[in-house]
């Protein structure tokens, strides 16, 4: 049994004085069709407790959109929530459990401090590393600081490449009717806005929404089928996986889409890919097979991302111009690509090819992402030949067995409870990571050794409060 896609809507993304509820409800209207047909409400929030305080979300929702008395449920997996939510529904409709799912997900955020918001959300990161005061875009800097490292460039290369991303984003928010953000950037722009969490820029970084999306799905046959749906989890920590430049559970959710949709990454037209932060742009392109590392530089500097180019990538204008309604933004990707492939999108952002789209959406700190292909229904494809296969990427170990910085940053908007600027450390030593506070007077650069032996008197790390702080370190 296939399932389809009958209808999908979005809110206006925005900073609103709309309730939550109001938000959903202008989802639906978006949709434009009659909701007689649905037999169940799949919701996605994040945290509306926290973010709301309301609670017992599902219920609430059914009876305020009309529904009342039709099975619902709430679903969360942090910022994939809404990614999460459509792949439940897609299951249920698969095992035969329903005909018609109404998917809804949702968030509203703009009300709060965003200190306090910085706040929640960091509650998903793991215990023992928030407690250094990391926060999500330090620990996407430190990823993103090792995959610049890693892959040859320098800072101001790293830095127009990431440049070219948010300036992406921009031009194609300005265009989507319903983003956050309807303004270019330009490259000045960009090199003036404030650090955030170096090496990123507040043009980096995704921003506090309010919005919601919704998506009706169904066992009877339209226009736009849901070909693959793909998900894996990963270790909450960061400082506890093989590698931090490389997503595995953006890999494994990409392999298992594939594998489902019967065919591979050289079909796909264009992409919404998560990027709560620009260079997980990047790194999701790579993670779901569709750019190699090597063509990162390339790729960018010739546009080939925009919607004339060879890989339409976030022609919505992304997390991070259309906005990041943490629990909405995973559906609102598939319905901004049902929008395209159906011929209701603005043309001076509708790709050429809209027969393949694939959208990839990141939960926590890529601890449980999701892969969806969608395709035009009797769309021609390339299929596999043989199923794609997991082959995990290895991080390099350290030459000798000193401790040695792994990645590193300066965190200026630190959660509440955390005095700004707040410098933060990876260390390695083998192929063991450490994530530190650091009280040295400069942050220190990858490559440089710190001693760790605490029975030494003069060691250069401590054990404090059940966090690691780093006081010096020896320049490479």
């Amino acid at each position: 049994m296939s399932v389809y896609i009958k209808a999908a809507g979005l809110s206006v993304f925005s900073k609103s004085n709309d309730k939550l509820i109001e938000k959903i409800r202008e989802a639906i209207k978006d949709m434009d069709t009659d909701l007689d047909c649905v037999d169940a409400v799949y919701l996605g929030l994040m945290n509306p407790e926290a973010f709301t305080g309301v609670g017992n979300i599902a219920s609430y929702v059914a009876d305020k959109v009309g529904l009342s008395g039709v099975p619902s449920v709430r679903i969360e997996t942090a910022s994939s929530t809404g990614a999460a939510v459509l792949n439940l529904a897609y299951a249920a409709i698969k095992a035969g459990v329903y005909k018609n799912v109404l998917v809804l997900a949702a968030e509203k955020m703009t009300h709060l401090s965003t200190p306090k918001v910085t706040k929640i959300i960091s509650e998903v990161i793991e215990p023992s590393e928030r407690n250094t005061g990391a926060s999500m875009p330090s620990l996407a800097a430190m990823c993103a600081r090792r995959f610049a490292y890693d892959n040859d460039l320098n800072e101001n290369k790293f830095a127009e490449i990431l440049a070219s991303v948010a300036i992406k984003n921009h031009h194609y928010g300005k265009r989507n009717p319903i983003a956050q953000f309807q303004k270019e950037i330009t490259l000045d722009d960009y090199k003036k806005s404030k650090f955030i969490s170096e090496p990123l820029r507040l043009y980096d970084c995704s921003p506090i929404s309010d919005g919601a999306a919704a998506v009706l799905i169904s066992a009877e046959k339209s226009s736009i089928c849901i070909a693959g749906v793909g998900q894996a989890s990963d270790k909450q920590a960061l400082t506890k996986r093989s590698t931090i430049t490389s997503f595995a559970s953006t890999r494994k959710a990409a392999i298992a889409a594939y594998n489902m949709a019967g065919f591979g990454p050289e079909n796909i037209d264009f992409a919404e890919i998560h990027d709560a932060f620009t260079p997980f742009e990047i790194i999701g392109l790579i993670d779901t097979f569709l750019l190699k590392p090597e063509e990162v530089e390339s790729f960018y500097k010739k546009k080939q991302g925009y919607h004339n180019g060879r890989l339409p990538v976030n022609i919505s204008g992304g997390l991070k111009s259309r906005g990041h309604p943490v629990g909405a933004s995973g559906l609102a990707q598939v319905a901004e690509c049902f929008k395209i492939m159906t011929g209701r999108y603005p043309a001076d952002a509708t790709p050429k090819k809209t027969d393949i789209a694939l959208t990839q959406s990141i939960g926590g700190l890529a601890t449980n992402n999701f892969v969806t292909i969608l395709k035009k229904t009797g769309a021609k494809v390339k299929p596999l030949i043989r199923p794609m296969e997991y082959n995990p990427p290895k991080m390099k170990p350290a030459k000798d067995r000193r401790y040695r910085i792994f990645s590193a940053t300066r965190l200026y908007s630190p959660p509440e409870g955390y005095e700004a600027p707040l410098d933060l450390v990876i260390l390695q030593r083998k192929n063991y990571l450490i994530l530190a506070r650091s009280a040295s007077d400069e942050l220190p650069k990858i490559g440089s050794i710190v001693h760790i032996d605490e029975k030494i008197k003069g060691s250069l790390i401590v054990k404090k409060d059940g966090f690691f702080q780093l006081l010096g370190f020896k320049k490479r």
